[in-house]
């Protein structure tokens, strides 16, 4: 009956063990008190308080010698049992939390590498564990921060001297009146900006080779050796063989081509094509220190667009010195033909009389050479008229002057050089005015007009009348009772008669409609019309009825 009493026994401890003891709950419990050992100095103390309240009941003290040391061994135990309770409390909980508070004020104060002593018992070691972990974390984050902040920080001082330099390269390509003005104000601010010791410019000339065109930082010497480059094989001479940016770190290479000391030895060369829809011009050579070169994609693509630009520039400064060698080819010959025209002809005339003259003088008739002097007279009195006829012709009309003002000057100038009586009328407001480059043409075209009126006509009566039209398109008639146009005039060669040609001309640069109305012997008629935005025909009428000359 014991054996089986016994077995009883343990199978109820054990049963008891697994469903009681091996619950989750009791599991954290029995990990609670192995960890947090003021739990047990507490269940100790409980304990002897229970026994000194129980003998002290049960065996009062004051029966018995043994009652007595019994009560004092207990009383001993319970002040044991505080002082322990306390000692494990300090060590365990008020100690920790003290030092936790300590590493709060410093992570607040930004030593985030700081870490609070982890205690070897209690629940709070964990939580030391933990908030070392956190300050760990804190510490990465703020320093990744403080890496990333840096970064950006370059990046934007990157981005800041990338727009510095655009923007001087722009304000020094806008503010050059010439391609050399313009490509040395581009080396002065590109230099200096990057630190660079010297800059060049080569441009692609004539011959096919990259000329020097402008420099910076370079002695005469060595400007003689780099006029052109010698050799394909110069990294300068990338139209040919690369269209990309380019970076050598030493100039042992230049100095080999040329067979001369090229700076200094501790400089690397920055090469940048010159480009304009996607023709290379030339390149651009910078001579930096390494220390401020830059090995990244922003800088490569900064210095390619500057060059783009420079390209654009360069390309515009000849087209608008082709454009400007055309046009004063263009004037020259125009003025040719009008010398050949007017002024030629009355010198020839002149010439052919004074041959006259000469042989009427060898025969000794005294009544010719009077009249052959008198027709000289007034030939070199035509001439002398026709010459200011050319140079009134050539002036530049006064822009600031409005269109009834303009067309009144050239008027009055017509009384005074011709005996043709004129009239003008118009029915425009006279604040009327046309842009610089509407207004020039047209009175180019009205001088013309009345140039050929003065010279070739043969009338007695002009007129000039300007008005605007219900379409809002301004008006200009001019017509004289002339002889009109002959049958050999219009068939005459361009360099003879290249009026009628200039103003058609004229007329088609500011898109005006251009007609000329002749008949032999019933004069010209000549119609220009132009546009004329936000105006509307104003109700006004003024005619100039003086004949006076």
């Amino acid at each position: 009956m014991s054996i089986k009493a016994d077995d009883e026994r343990v199978t109820s401890n054990f049963l008891w063990n697994t469903s009681v003891f091996s619950s989750p709950r009791w599991q954290l419990v029995l990990q609670c008190m192995k960890k947090c050992r003021i739990l047990g100095s507490v269940v100790f103390l409980t304990l002897i308080i229970s026994l000194l309240i129980y003998s002290t009941v049960a065996y009062p003290p004051g029966e018995s010698y043994r009652n007595q040391s019994i009560f004092v061994v207990l009383s001993l135990g319970v002040f044991a049992g505080l002082g322990l309770m306390m000692s494990l409390l300090w060590k365990d909980y008020i100690g920790p939390l003290l030092d936790t508070e300590a590493w709060v004020q410093k992570m607040r104060s930004g030593e985030l590498t700081s870490k609070i002593p982890v205690p070897r018992h209690g629940q709070i070691s964990e939580l030391a564990v933990d908030l070392n972990d956190f300050g760990t974390m804190m510490n990465n984050l703020s320093r990744n921060t403080e890496q990333q902040l840096a970064k950006f920080t370059e990046y934007t001082e990157q981005k800041t001297l990338s727009l510095t330099i655009l923007y001087d390269v722009a304000s020094s390509i806008n503010s050059s009146s010439n391609l050399s003005d313009l490509l040395e104000q581009f080396l002065v601010s590109l230099t200096s900006i990057i630190h660079a010791s010297a800059g060049a410019v080569r441009l692609i000339n004539a011959d096919d080779q990259m000329e020097l065109v402008s420099s910076i930082g370079f002695d005469e010497e060595l400007l003689a050796y780099e006029k052109t480059i010698p050799s394909p094989g110069c990294v300068c001479s990338l139209n040919t063989s690369y269209d990309g940016f380019v970076y050598q770190e030493n100039l042992l290479l230049c100095q080999k081509q040329v067979d001369h000391p090229f700076f200094r030895q501790d400089l690397g060369l920055i090469v940048v094509p010159l480009q304009y829809r996607g023709q290379t011009l030339g390149v651009y050579n910078l001579f930096i220190e390494k220390q401020y070169y830059q090995d990244h994609g922003d800088y490569k693509e900064l210095f390619t667009s500057i060059g783009k630009h420079l390209g654009v520039a360069i390309a515009k400064s000849r087209l608008d010195a082709e454009s400007s060698k055309l046009s004063i080819i263009q004037e020259r010959n125009r003025l040719s033909y009008e010398l050949h025209d007017s002024l030629a002809q009355t010198l020839t005339s002149i010439r052919f009389q004074v041959r006259i003259l000469d042989e009427i003088l060898q025969q000794d008739d005294e009544a010719d050479p009077k009249q052959q002097l008198e027709r000289i007279e007034n030939t070199v009195e035509e001439a002398n008229t026709e010459l200011r006829s050319l140079i009134a012709h050539f002036q530049a009309p006064i822009s600031s002057l409005t269109l009834i003002d303009a067309v009144t000057d050239i008027v009055k100038r017509f009384r005074s050089e011709s005996d043709i009586s004129i009239f003008f009328q118009h029915t425009v407001d006279n604040s009327l005015q046309l842009t610089d480059r509407v207004h020039l043409e047209v009175m180019r075209i009205v001088q013309e007009a009345l140039n050929n009126i003065r010279k070739h006509s043969e009338a007695t009566v002009a007129r000039v009348m300007v008005r605007i039209l219900e379409n809002n398109r301004i008006r200009i008639l001019i017509e004289d009772d002339g002889v009109g146009i002959q049958q050999s005039s219009r068939d005459a060669l361009p360099g003879e008669q290249i009026g009628l040609k200039s103003m058609r001309e004229r007329a088609a640069r500011i898109k005006a409609e251009f007609t000329l109305e002749s008949e032999p012997g019933e004069g010209v008629r000549m119609i220009l019309e132009i546009d004329q935005e936000d105006k509307k025909p104003e109700d006004v009428v003024s005619i100039d009825t003086n004949f006076q000359h």
